[in-house]
């Protein structure tokens, strides 16, 4: 945590930005996001790209995995068993926050890209404040749990 002046709002604060107002500069805590992630098993990921929806520059991205998929591969089938051979592990539900405060959340139906000047990690609950003022709220059990396909 910073000093008396400029410093997090709460120590749940991962995004968030200093001084009044919006035009206050965005500040973020990536260390307490990693360790949330440790502490409720969820993988966390540094990696450098290109989001071409968010900028022509790379940036680096802090990721959080909430559930892995396996994309690509090719089934063989040899005397009544199978393997997939070349398939890809990747993240299937997601949340990815860029270095300028850009959030981009994969769930299980939906993927959006948000403009985040707030967010809370509130126990497995995570809040966020968009720069429209929009609030959301996400629990990590419904993006790590595979919903069930039977139920409308």
């Amino acid at each position: 945590m910073g000093g008396f002046f400029d410093s997090k709002p709460s120590d749940a604060h991962v995004v968030w930005r200093s001084g009044r107002g919006d035009g206050g500069k965005k500040k973020f805590d990536f260390e307490y996001l990693e360790l949330w992630a440790a502490h409720f098993g969820v993988d966390y990921e540094e990696w450098e790209r290109v989001d071409h929806e968010r900028g022509d520059e790379p940036r680096v991205q802090r990721v959080c995995v909430f559930r892995w998929g396996e994309a690509g591969g090719q089934e063989i089938s040899l005397g009544g068993e199978s393997w997939t051979m070349g398939a890809e592990e990747r993240p299937r539900t997601f949340l990815e926050i860029d270095e300028a405060g850009l959030v981009r959340l994969k769930g299980w139906t939906a993927e959006t890209t948000l403009d985040v000047d707030e967010l809370v990690l509130d126990g497995t609950t995570l809040r966020l404040r968009t720069a429209s003022g929009a609030r959301k709220t996400l629990d990590l059990a419904t993006l790590a749990s595979k919903p069930d396909r039977t139920t409308v």
